[in-house]
């Protein structure tokens, strides 16, 4: 019969795509992962997996196998966390998708707690955009995941914070003397804009103010929006969370009217985090009273 460690491969694979990564995340190497998977498709009697030279595809019968594998690992999971939680137990290994301006502020704080207070916890940090971090959540490659609303109906979220927008310029820009903005003063600007995926915030609210943009650059990393703004290069609106470490020439404006993005932590609906993401859920909110607002 099929092992629970085979379906174990068999479900990180598809979910990395390939070997190396697989052996990575499972601590084992390239060869062990190849055998079971090569022992699986013996045992079932089945071709489950297409190996291409760039990634791995799933057959139809693979495609079958692999619903059924992940019901039964997400009952392996509801097993082992029902059983945590009668012996009232904190431990294990918890894997959190962070999005990059949380790893700024709150997370080493939250980080430090459970090193001094539960140090039989290992927490597992992926790092993504808000598209990633859905899909692994939806995917069961982590268990929690910080979001920004909206979120998919498929997960529950937990709110955490709220995440004020400010506007950010050059100190030369004619409107660095204002006390406060209004998003019409904005509408003629060049706009250097984060990346959907990285913010859906911004642009929403543009347009729910009906702002077309003039986005003369678009961006992925949070440090490189900010430098380029203080090279008067363009404005941007930005969460307040990544702000901690901006340039001192950057002049950061309030919105005469508030903007903010809500940041909480989300699962997989139907699933039952383990007692270590529920404490890790409850000493985000706790640390999480006064942030980003307290300077």
């Amino acid at each position: 019969m099929p092992t629970l460690a085979q379906y174990i491969a068999l479900h990180t694979l598809i979910e990395t795509g390939n070997f190396t990564e697989t052996g990575q995340k499972l601590n084992l190497t390239q060869s062990s992962i190849t055998h079971a998977m090569n022992n699986l498709e013996k045992e079932l009697n089945l071709s489950l997996i297409i190996r291409n030279r760039n990634n791995i595809i799933l057959t139809s019968n693979g495609k079958m196998v692999y619903e059924h594998v992940s019901k039964i690992l997400q009952e392996q999971q509801r097993l082992e966390n029902t059983v945590a939680n009668l012996k009232k137990l904190i431990g294990g290994t918890i894997t959190v998708g962070v999005l990059p301006s949380i790893s700024l502020v709150l997370l080493p704080k939250v980080l430090s707690y459970f090193e001094e207070h539960h140090p039989d916890v290992t927490i597992q940090l992926m790092e993504g955009d808000y598209d990633q971090i859905e899909n692994w959540l939806q995917h069961g490659v982590v268990d929690i995941g910080f979001l920004a609303k909206p979120v998919s109906e498929n997960l529950v979220f937990d709110f955490i914070f709220e995440d004020e927008l400010l506007c950010i310029m050059a100190k030369d820009h004619p409107l660095a003397a204002e006390d406060y903005l209004t998003l019409n003063q904005l509408k003629d600007e060049r706009w250097i804009m984060p990346k959907q995926n990285i913010d859906r915030d911004v642009l929403r609210i543009l347009s729910k103010h009906n702002i077309t943009p003039n986005i003369v650059y678009e961006l992925s990393v949070d440090q490189a929006i900010l430098t380029m703004v203080t090279e008067n290069l363009g404005v941007s609106i930005v969460p307040k969370s990544i702000l901690h470490h901006a340039p001192a020439s950057l002049v950061q404006k309030n919105f005469s009217e508030h903007h903010a993005r809500t940041v909480g932590i989300a699962h997989k609906r139907n699933t039952y985090p383990s007692p270590a993401a529920m404490k890790f859920v409850e000493i985000c909110k706790i640390l999480a009273e006064d942030f980003p607002n307290k300077d």
